[in-house]
């Protein structure tokens, strides 16, 4: 996936949107995975709402703790629910 143009955006209640350059958007609900192993540490909505994009990857990072998924996995996690 070509993740050039990608932009995104932190919404309330664990919800990332992401838009891409051809129109479509995807908003990826993280409710329930803040409370997995995989993503637990973001249950900290401070550490949540620092979420910016480093190439094709979703970065958390607060200085003390970073978390990183690539949006192909959070895509990816979209269809699991």
């Amino acid at each position: 996936m070509d993740t050039t143009g990608v932009t995104l955006q932190v919404l309330p209640e664990y919800q990332l949107k992401l838009s891409f350059q051809n129109g479509s958007e995807a908003i990826v609900d993280m409710k329930r995975r803040v409370h997995a192993i995989r993503f637990g540490r973001l249950s900290s909505p401070e550490l949540f709402r620092t979420a910016t994009l480093v190439g094709s990857e979703v970065v958390w990072d607060d200085g003390t703790c970073s978390v990183r998924a690539s949006i192909n996995e959070l895509l990816d996690s979209m269809q699991m629910d």
